[in-house]
């Protein structure tokens, strides 16, 4: 007789211990909702995710103790060690999930920024001498704008008639195109 009394009562300190881990799961979601700050539908989404997961790892939990059996000792025990754990240690536990999460956003940060170097760096240089022949076509321009300034008017209204027939020209021959 003693023994199925021991193995209720084993039972029944792993459903405290369930409820203790859902507590600290709960602590985790909320940690990382208030640092990345979720907004409405993220918010649903992660209570889904996290009840999903919750009843997952109960019944899991409950299967293997206690073959699946649901009795008034387990919900008293899942109850218990989730009061347990949200009375102990909820505040210490969120400030510590909330500071490794950010932690550990910085680190991911760091590794990203460390890793995507030599692309960068590749990115430069081809791009250098672009840069370097824009910057000669843009000082021509502006030597060509100041030359522009000082024509006579007439020039300049022969200019910008050229300047008209070419454009259209070359849209009709991309329409075509």
């Amino acid at each position: 007789m003693t023994e199925p009394v021991t193995s209720q009562f084993m039972v029944f300190l792993y459903t405290i211990l369930t409820g203790v881990l859902a507590g600290f799961l709960y602590d985790v979601y909320a940690g990382l909702g208030n640092v990345l700050r979720l907004k409405k539908i993220g918010t649903s989404l992660g209570d889904i995710l996290y009840w999903v997961c919750s009843t997952v790892m109960v019944y899991a939990l409950l299967l293997y103790y206690n073959q699946g059996e649901v009795r008034f000792f387990v919900l008293l025990g899942l109850g218990a060690g989730a009061l347990f754990y949200f009375r102990l240690s909820r505040r210490r536990m969120r400030y510590l999930v909330i500071k490794t999460v950010e932690l550990l956003m910085r680190l991911v940060n760091w590794l990203v920024i460390i890793l995507l170097f030599p692309i960068r760096l590749l990115y430069l240089i081809s791009t250098y001498p672009f840069k370097i022949v824009g910057l000669v076509f843009r000082k021509i321009g502006q030597i060509f704008m100041q030359i522009f300034k000082r024509l006579p008017a007439p020039l300049k209204l022969l200019f910008h008639r050229c300047q008209k027939w070419l454009s259209s020209a070359l849209s009709k021959i991309k329409r075509k195109v």
